[in-house]
């Protein structure tokens, strides 16, 4: 017998005997005539909650910790450092050239009611220099040739102005050997809390720099809102936010944004509640406070700068208002509902300042700001995963009354609570919000099994919100996982309309929340998840109206599709998702349309099952461009764990 009669003979056996699998071909029917629901203009965008540091130590741009003095010890649980911190966290005490001096947090003259402790440096010799440092988180990176932003509030008492002796404060940007790399001086320092601004420009680059503030003359100096701000924020703004940050957010082609959280909103009990109204205003006279994740907050960055952001990014403001009672999964408070007028009323009001003119009240808060136009409010969340109780019932009716009654043109979000069995919606379906939030963290598998949840959807009752979800990994599996759900998103866009991956940041060595993140950082990079390049993907190719497909000899449920038309370009666009490890080739078929170009423009997004991005190797898992040949019939190969988009002209 020939070799080749061998071989085929070999090869049936085998298949006989069930040792080679050979698959049908897989097909799709594309009906680009016949579209079925129209996607929401806000279907893909992001939630951001300061969680792993994402706010203070990471989007805000301040680079000094602890700037006011104000840290103390916190509930730690999810962060053991919380117990640890003190006034002093993040600022060490330095003697020079023979100096001395007592130096101590106190509360004495404080810069204003909110803003209490301060540093006082008592200096007690004639000679040399006494002050401190703040190596800010990890230490400050530097660039040579850059500008610094440096901000102080300082004073000293009248009896030691008088003693004849030159007073003054020498500023110095150092890196780690104590080397000066810029440094600037302030004189005289007057008796009344006196603000004092310098520009530094480090003559090198270092990641592990310090700011040192240092005192000259015999006498009590005192400091508070110690600032330092690279002059690079983005668009360059004053109390701005990390440039290459926010250039991360606009990549996504978000639509809108969810702030401020997520747990920190409604806190460890009403004390720690997260009240909007401490956020806006001079930055220096904003409420300090703690969250629920175990560190401080300056609320440098408050509603203002989050308004603005949205601004930057194209987004529709999701503002999230806490609904009168604290986290229930943690320490369940309730505001006494005969205490309830003040509370809805702050919710109230912040459509005011959003969007109130100049003349009234809050608007005025915001036009001195620096922004007399509105903001263009349009929704408002209610709540955050609440948990099904009494108090959480008697109070949110509160405020969606007083909402329709004030203000009937916000559409308001209420919270169908944390699980996918959303145990709060058929109380938000009785209220008549406009949609619901849900919120799930789920194994890959589970976004697999359930990308059909929105198939059968009563269409009469609220649209749904995802407003927080992830696979719980970082790895390409996990994104693909998400990416498989989210074609059964599209496919229901006239249910689902809008979607956030969450958490969205993630401090390298500071982060809680360690299951998944969309994008990692440290003080000098950014890294992409696989996750975050799915949302990227689907953000940006998302179309307007979904159309009908049928599929046959369809592989499994790890293999998923989504068919829309963009409108604007007139592009079929095909998202081709294959989380199995097995290669497909998936037969296409396009009717219904008058021409079908001959080449489509793609990305495919492929890799390893657990390959991932990290601070070493941050590009191992990105999207590559392609060219696909393509038509009214044409055979497009799905590899194994691979995410495809294709934008086909018709």
């Amino acid at each position: 017998m020939k070799r080749h009669q061998i071989l085929i003979a070999s090869l049936t056996m085998m298949f006989l005997m069930g040792h080679v699998h050979v698959h049908a071909q897989p097909s799709v029917t594309i009906h680009a005539d016949q579209p079925t629901v129209t996607l929401s203009p806000y279907l893909y965008g992001l939630f951001f909650e300061d969680i792993n540091f994402g706010a203070d130590g990471g989007l805000y741009a301040e680079l000094i910790q602890n700037r006011s003095f104000e840290y103390y010890p916190v509930r730690g649980e999810m962060n053991q450092e919380g117990y640890k911190l003190t006034p002093m966290t993040a600022w060490e005490k330095i003697y020079r050239d023979g100096g001395t001096a007592d130096i101590i947090v106190t509360r004495t003259l404080p810069l204003n009611e909110v803003n209490l402790n301060n540093l006082e440096i008592n200096v007690t010799g004639r000679q040399g220099y006494a002050g401190v440092a703040n190596t800010g988180y990890d230490g400050i990176p530097l660039t040579a040739g850059e500008n610094y932003h440096f901000s102080i509030y300082a004073r000293m008492q009248a009896r030691e102005r008088a003693l004849q002796q030159e007073h003054r404060l020498v500023v110095a940007l150092e890196d780690e050997d104590g080397t000066v790399l810029d440094k600037t001086g302030f004189d005289p320092i007057p008796e009344g809390w006196t603000p004092f601004r310098a520009v530094l420009k480090p003559s090198a680059s270092t990641g592990n720099g310090r700011l040192v503030i240092l005192a000259e003359g015999e006498g009590k100096f005192q400091i508070d809102m110690v600032s330092l701000f690279p002059q690079n924020t983005y668009k360059q703004r004053e109390n701005g936010l990390r440039r290459d940050m926010v250039e991360a957010l606009v990549a996504l082609n978000p639509s809108f944004l969810r702030f401020p959280g997520g747990c920190i909103l409604h806190g460890w009990g009403i004390d720690n509640v997260y009240h909007w109204k401490e956020t806006v205003g001079e930055v220096s006279g904003r409420k300090p406070n703690w969250n629920r994740w175990g560190y401080h907050q300056t609320y440098g960055l408050g509603y203002y700068e989050y308004f603005l952001l949205c601004e930057d990014l194209g987004a529709t403001p999701l503002p999230v208002i806490p609904v009168g009672v604290s986290c229930s999964f943690t320490h369940l408070e309730a505001v006494p509902i005969a205490e309830m007028g003040p509370v809805v009323q702050d919710a109230l009001d912040l459509v005011e300042f959003a969007n109130g003119p100049p003349e009234s009240r809050w608007g005025k808060v915001r036009a001195e700001m620096g922004h007399p136009e509105s903001f263009g409010l349009k929704y408002v969340c209610l709540g955050n995963e609440e948990d099904d109780t009494p108090e959480f019932r008697e109070r949110i009716p509160l405020f969606v009354k007083a909402f329709k009654e004030t203000y009937p043109e916000i559409k308001l979000i209420g919270t169908s609570g944390l699980s996918p069995r959303v145990p709060l919606y058929e109380l938000m379906d009785e209220l008549q919000v406009w949609s619901s939030d849900e919120h799930y963290y789920m194994q890959p598998r589970w976004f697999i099994e359930n990308q059909d949840r929105f198939d059968r959807w009563d269409r009469s009752r609220p649209k749904v919100f995802v407003g927080e979800y992830a696979s719980e990994g970082n790895r390409l599996f996990n994104a693909l996982a998400e990416a498989v759900y989210l074609t059964g998103v599209e496919r229901n866009g006239d249910v689902v309309e809008m979607t956030a991956y969450a958490p969205l940041f993630a401090r390298y060595g500071h982060t809680q929340w360690t299951r998944a993140n969309l994008i990692w950082f440290d003080d000098q990079m950014v890294v992409k998840t696989p996750n975050y390049y799915v949302q990227q993907l689907f953000a940006k190719n998302k179309g307007d109206v979904y159309l009908k497909n049928h599929t046959e000899k369809w592989p499994g449920k790890e293999v998923a599709i989504s068919t829309t038309y963009d409108k604007a370009t007139g592009e079929l666009i095909i998202k081709a998702v294959n989380a199995s490890e097995t290669d497909y080739n998936i037969a296409f078929r396009v009717e219904g349309a008058g021409r079908v170009a001959k080449k489509g423009t793609g990305w495919i997004l492929q890799g390893e099952r657990d390959a991932f991005n990290s601070r070493e190797t941050p590009y191992a898992v990105q999207p590559a461009e392609t060219t696909v040949i393509t038509g009214r019939r044409f055979n497009l190969n799905t590899p194994g764990l691979s995410l495809q988009v294709i934008r086909i002209a018709l």
